[in-house]
């Protein structure tokens, strides 16, 4: 997925399952990679994501919010984990993110905070490139098409956990049909904007 969006942003996600025995030592080959290349990586359990909409409106939401100095952190990849979860609150939204275990499903989203500088290093395409073939390697990282995000949505499992994590109630699923559930997720992460 190449999105380009206004500000001279640009993301990219990639996901797949991983072994992951120590979330700290995880995170710290992530923020090492984000540091050499210049860019913004978050990491989500993607049990936890509604799909491929769900992480383009929280990519761009938490753009629009630094951009517009309404931000509630300053750090872009926090910012979208916010976003993401749909909370204030980021020891709320950090539930949203990797936990330990072997085979855990991740969603990890790569932002270039500035394209115009990121251009001189590199062409877009290959710096994705670069970046995603890094963290697959690194973190042993077995991809699996995105589109997996949303057709996982079809396990029960994953929707209970849609369900509980934000808040969505039986009557609101029976309401709109289960298969609107992603729906509901976006707009539980566009309220964050209202009520910021």
């Amino acid at each position: 997925m190449h999105i380009h969006i206004q500000m001279q942003y640009h993301y990219r996600c990639i996901t797949g399952e991983v072994r992951i025995p120590d979330v700290n030592a995880f995170l710290a080959i992530l923020k090492d990679i984000a540091d050499r290349y210049e860019v913004a990586i978050q990491a989500m359990d993607a049990d936890l994501v509604a799909g491929e909409a769900h992480i383009k409106s929280a990519v761009q939401k938490a753009l629009r919010a630094i951009h517009q100095g309404t931000s509630i952190t300053n750090d872009l990849s926090m910012e979208v984990l916010l976003y993401a979860a749909g909370r204030r609150q980021i020891d709320k939204a950090l539930r949203m993110g990797v936990s330990e275990g072997d085979n855990k499903r991740v969603a990890i989203v790569i932002i270039e905070k500035d394209r115009s500088r990121s251009k001189g290093r590199s062409k877009g395409r290959n710096l994705d490139s670069a970046i995603a073939s890094e963290i697959k390697y690194r973190l042993g990282l077995d991809e699996h098409p995105l589109e997996s995000l949303d057709l996982s949505l079809k396990y029960k499992d994953k929707r209970k956990r849609l369900m509980q994590f934000f808040g969505i109630t039986d009557a609101e699923i029976k309401a709109v049909g289960a298969n609107k559930l992603p729906m509901l997720v976006l707009e539980r992460v566009a309220l964050l904007e209202v009520y910021k």
